[in-house]
């Protein structure tokens, strides 16, 4: 549990600084296979899009008044963002270029962190 605790902390933020820095940096972005290439863009932008989805589920789920409203929305965008981290693990593991491993590591701590916000509620 201390595991999952430390990746869900500590893995998102550096691993997306990590993984824009590596996609601004290489060149040419798009090599061949240009659809593994592509996909592994569109799985950049997914993870940076969970990541700011951590943040508004939050805000929201805090200004929420206590009730079953509240842990309901929480429980459900929990599992959402689970099932999309999950999803954003698998599409970097197909991908290819140089965001492929940061983009691993960051989806894997947003789906750790996922587990922890649903296993508080």
């Amino acid at each position: 549990m201390i595991f999952i605790g430390l990746a869900g902390y500590l893995l998102p933020i550096p691993a997306l600084i990590w993984a824009w820095v590596r996609w601004l940096k290489s060149t040419p972005r798009f090599a061949p296979p240009k659809w593994r290439t592509v996909l592994a863009f569109s799985d950049l932008i997914l993870v940076s899009a969970i990541g700011l989805s951590v943040l508004i589920v939050a805000f929201h789920a805090n200004r929420l008044p206590e009730g079953d409203g509240k842990y309901a929305f929480a429980v459900a965008s929990s599992r959402l963002g689970f099932w999309a981290s999950a999803s954003a693990l698998i599409f970097s593991l197909v991908g290819k270029g140089p965001v492929c491993a940061p983009v691993a590591l960051a989806s894997f701590g947003l789906a750790a962190l996922w587990v922890i916000a649903l296993l508080t509620y």
